[in-house]
């Protein structure tokens, strides 16, 4: 019976604080966006930048690669370069989601949240 009261007045207090913990979720996903990490595949013939909101900003592909794949037309040079490609970004994403995870995280301890880490990482998947 305490634990519900309990349970309540935690409720209680969220509540009261929500127009505080909306500013601050706006204010997170602003910083998420500023997040920025790299990987790279094929000793770096191909560089993919992500930021905290999972979307890729930008893509480099080595030009020798890219030569590669212009004066030849074998077709396992072009599913080399494609599983590398594929393979950066999905590095890249997987950096932003574990970057974007730590920031939320630290957030939500900074607010007094009762959000577990492995929460916070479901909210990203």
């Amino acid at each position: 019976m305490f634990e519900t009261i309990k349970g309540m007045a935690g409720m209680a207090n969220l509540m009261k604080d929500l127009p505080k913990l909306k500013a601050r979720m706006e204010k997170m996903k602003e910083d998420l966006g500023r997040i920025s990490v790299q990987a790279e595949t094929g000793g770096g013939a191909v560089r993919v930048t992500a930021n905290g909101q999972l979307r890729i900003t930008a893509l480099h592909v080595d030009q020798a690669m890219i030569a590669a794949l212009v004066e030849g037309s074998n077709p396992d040079d072009q599913a080399m370069a494609e599983d590398l490609i594929v393979g950066a970004v999905n590095a890249a994403l997987e950096k932003a989601r574990q970057r974007a995870e730590q920031e939320l995280a630290g957030a939500a301890q900074e607010m007094n949240l009762p959000i577990s880490p492995d929460s916070v990482g479901a909210l990203l998947r």
